[in-house]
């Protein structure tokens, strides 16, 4: 194939031939000067006086850049693996403090930090003034002493009453019992005929467990009541029944039991439906 379409772009004056070979020479030597510079040039060293310069003034920066930071105090129960790692504690201490916080407990003192994580004293000396504990451990920490003898004066100046002679008034004084509780605490002794056990007391509709614990506090049953006993055997099941324990249907079984057996005893009832089991003894004195 002839390429007589390019051939006048190839044909070359001699002045441009000669151009083209100038220009081809000179980014050739260029090429090489710049090629082989570092095997000839070599620069001139710097004085002693600028290079100690030098020196001083990188060490300057390198200090004010990474100047250490203050260490801050920190609870150790929350202390994380590289902390530990940093203060020099070993992986079996830190691990043990681990075991110790995945029961639900916490370290309240340099003391017991060191008996669970087991650390040395050198490592314990540097980390103990950074402990950092919560404001009321600090506030508790008293000895067994101390708190003995303050919760036998609290019990001196609590006296307790009667629950049995308990008034209306006397119960809304105690956090957690209004006009509306009240009441139903004193209908239900009533219903009863009197309180024999403070536990009766839970069996009052209503009543929270906490302030169960505060009436623990100001009333007990100071002195056995005098109580009309039930006829078990003799009683209609409309008489049963307007006790609280033998509400109907139990007061029914009570009466069908009797009828088909005779008379009951205190090892009968157990054998009655409905009668709590748990609650026989104080059932017992009320028969």
């Amino acid at each position: 194939m002839k390429l007589f379409f390019i051939r006048p772009y190839l044909h070359f004056t001699k002045s441009q031939r000669l151009g083209l070979f100038t220009l081809i020479s000179l980014i050739v030597v260029l090429q090489a000067i710049l090629w082989y510079q570092p095997l000839w040039y070599v620069p001139e060293p710097l004085p002693k006086e600028a290079r100690v310069w030098l020196q001083d003034t990188a060490s300057e920066r390198l200090v004010h850049t990474y100047k250490p930071y203050p260490i801050k105090p920190f609870n150790p129960n929350f202390i994380t693996e590289y902390k530990a790692f940093r203060w020099g504690m070993s992986v079996a201490s830190y691990q043990r403090l681990q075991a110790f916080r995945a029961q639900g407990k916490f370290v309240n003192s340099t003391r017991e930090f060191q008996e669970v994580t087991q650390v040395p004293d050198t490592i314990l000396k540097k980390m103990a003034p950074y402990f950092k504990f919560p404001a009321w451990v600090n506030s508790f920490k008293k000895s067994k002493t101390q708190r003995f003898m303050l919760a036998e004066a609290v019990q001196k100046k609590i006296v307790k009453k009667d629950i049995n002679a308990a008034t209306a008034e006397d119960l809304i004084l105690v956090r957690g019992i209004g006009p509306v509780l009240s009441e139903r605490i004193l209908k239900y002794r009533v219903a009863l005929g009197a309180f024999v056990a403070m536990s009766q007391l839970q069996e009052v509709y209503g009543l929270k467990e906490e302030v169960y614990e505060t009436l623990l506090e100001h009333f007990a049953v100071v002195q056995p009541p005098v109580l009309e006993k039930i006829k078990i055997n003799d009683a209609t099941i409309k008489e049963l029944g307007a006790f609280p324990y033998f509400r109907y249907p139990v007061s029914r079984n009570i009466v069908a039991y009797r009828s088909m057996n005779g008379p009951i005893r205190f090892e009968d009832l157990t054998n009655v439906k409905g009668i709590s089991v748990e609650k026989i003894k104080i059932i017992a004195l009320y028969l």
